[in-house]
């Protein structure tokens, strides 16, 4: 018979835990709620608690298995299983996470559960389904500061306000249903004003000025507040649902161009040199430990990033540094491999045209692969194993954006295959050789 464990040796775990989770040191966090619950292994909450430490440290498998064992333990709790399909998800089982979705909202249909059900459906590619799901993110508490999007169309008004929702990435993505929008309104008298981050702010009013009438495009504010008297409001992310048609939207312009004004020139086709622009880090848009998590994930570590970076300089192309934030800020010497970059204080119409002087872009899961995909130019996505279900799996194309190659982690968390994979398909695409077999070295 297992003595009974020292409470002091239980607390003296789970205060060093609390410290690691308040840290977001999610592997340690993980091994001491682990070992916590060795020493009360009926606990049922501490098992939940480990298998999220493991979820965020992105260890889909342990987590998993910790939820299993948690809803064997606990049938009849909705949290176990909402665990489950987290897991699932990132394990590329779709299928199966879809059933533990389902599962989860039979017992507790809460609006975080079927917003999660609903980013699944997307890889899925059921997309009515999905945009209908995500409709409840509204009920969560706070989302959107109060604001509330109309469940249809005004047919007439002073305004219609469309706003900007999540991140940048996400704005980007769904300005493709503006147009179609404009259109449906046009007629009835409706001022159709668009609220964007501000560094969006110029780079949408060029990209719809051809529409008529424009609409108008103001700096989001944060928080947004109440709208206008007399306006009625409706969310960005809410526009595949009212006008249907994803992932291309009825009237989008071939590949996929809907952000690139007409007046813009594309350069010619390797001219002066091979010239690829690269963002190797996701966005830190906010600090809860799961955009810590996806920004681990997605974004290339130094080691992969130099090496990159020197495949493609052995190949003779020329660097563009297309990447803001604290990582660019941490280059140290690698900066010099770069002969240009971005305006580190530009706004994205600044890095739009930046874009557009290369011959082609690589970029991590991050805002910049949705705007050069919305300019319709050659992109190739690094993307992690456990990729957004967005991107769908084994696929390397993308039916939100024809100019798209997506290339996949074989193993989670290994950029170098990746890496490789890149720098010869570089290589094959612009009929390179390195410089070492050219004489030019």
């Amino acid at each position: 018979m297992r003595p009974s464990p020292s409470k002091n040796e239980l607390a003296d775990l789970l205060l060093e835990a609390s410290q690691a989770e308040a840290s977001q040191d999610w592997d340690l966090t993980a091994c001491l709620l682990q070992e916590a619950q060795t020493l009360v292994p009926d606990d049922h909450h501490l098992r939940i608690r480990a298998a999220n430490a493991f979820w965020f440290s992105d260890q889909p498998h342990q987590a998993l298995r910790l939820y299993q064992d948690a809803a064997l333990a606990a049938p009849q709790q909705s949290g176990p299983y909402l665990g489950i399909a987290n897991a699932l998800r990132d394990l590329n089982r779709f299928e199966e996470a879809d059933q533990a979705f389902q599962m989860c909202r039979s017992l507790s249909d809460s609006p975080q559960a079927a917003c999660n059900h609903a980013s699944l459906l997307l890889g899925l590619e059921r997309y009515d389904e999905s945009y209908r799901l995500a409709e409840r993110r509204f009920e969560i508490d706070g989302y959107a500061h109060g604001r509330s999007s109309s469940p249809g169309l005004p047919v007439h008004g002073e305004a219609l306000h469309v706003w900007s929702e999540q991140g940048l990435g996400d704005t980007l993505q769904y300005l493709r249903w503006l147009p179609l929008l404009h259109q449906r309104i046009s007629g009835r008298g409706i001022r159709l004003v668009l609220e964007v981050d501000a560094p969006l702010v110029t780079l949408v009013q060029r990209a719809f000025s051809g529409l008529d009438p424009e609409p108008d495009v103001v700096p989001l504010r944060e928080p947004p507040g109440p709208l206008p008297r007399g306006a009625t409001g409706l969310g960005l992310l809410s526009l595949p649902d009212r006008l249907g048609g994803a992932p291309q939207p009825e009237g989008l312009p071939d590949q996929g161009s809907y952000l690139r004004p007409s007046d813009w020139t594309q350069r010619s086709a390797w001219e002066g040199g091979v010239r690829i622009g690269i963002t190797w880090a996701s966005g830190r848009k906010g600090d809860s430990a799961f955009q810590w998590r996806e920004y681990r994930k997605r974004s290339l570590d130094r080691a992969s990033l130099e090496l990159l970076t020197q495949g493609l300089l052995d190949l003779g192309c020329t660097l563009v540094l297309i990447q803001q934030g604290a990582d660019r800020e941490t280059l140290g010497p690698l900066a010099d491999r770069f002969d240009d970059a971005i305006d580190p204080q530009g706004d994205f119409a600044h890095t739009a045209a930046v874009i557009q002087t290369t011959d082609l872009m690589l970029s991590v899961d991050t805002s910049v692969a949705h705007l050069s995909g919305a300019l319709g130019h050659p992109t190739w996505v690094l993307l992690p194993w456990s990729a957004d279900p967005r991107w769908l799996r084994r696929r390397s194309d993308s039916p939100w954006y024809p100019s798209l190659t997506l290339f996949r982690q074989g193993d989670p968390g290994l950029w170098s295959s990746v890496v490789d994979t890149v720098i010869q398909a570089v290589r094959q695409t612009f009929a390179l050789k390195p410089m070492a077999d050219s004489g030019l070295v």
